[in-house]
């Protein structure tokens, strides 16, 4: 990957990439964002590596009450990046403030819908038995 320079970071997880630009201004931070791109660019291009721009994403991180306009778009190979409000990377889901009330929106909101399935298991009323039958049938049939 191309080097990062002081005001770019990188991290890599098997197929997994994030790329860090700090800036104290929008215009700078997206400047920044823009030139190492077209270093990615190059260096895609010379490894014959294909990404899926479209599954990419850029957010900015701000202090609490701080807000931005949407900022010029980035592309890359062409292909605009868009700007969100909250993005997942390792499956966890961050938002512009980065606290956890986002990801944890999406767990609480995953283990609702899980439980609502397990409920018409688990209801009093259910014809289904608590047991599994399955296990039983096999024991019984045994000689």
């Amino acid at each position: 990957m191309p080097s990062p320079s002081h005001h770019i970071d990188s991290a890599l997880y098997a197929d997994v990439a994030a790329i860090t630009v700090l800036s104290r201004t929008l215009t700078l931070l997206v400047s920044y964002l823009d030139s190492y791109l077209n270093d990615l660019r190059r260096w895609l291009s010379e490894w014959r590596i294909a990404i899926k721009v479209s599954k990419s994403t850029a957010i900015i991180f701000a202090r609490a009450g701080r807000r931005f306009i949407q900022p010029r778009p980035v592309t890359l190979f062409g292909e605009p990046i868009q700007w969100v409000d909250t993005t997942c990377y390792l499956r966890v889901i961050l938002g512009t403030q980065l606290t956890w009330s986002p990801h944890v929106y999406q767990v609480r909101k995953r283990a609702a819908q899980r439980m609502c399935v397990l409920g018409y298991v688990l209801n009093r009323k259910s014809a289904l038995s608590v047991r599994n039958e399955a296990c039983n049938r096999s024991s019984s049939s045994a000689p």
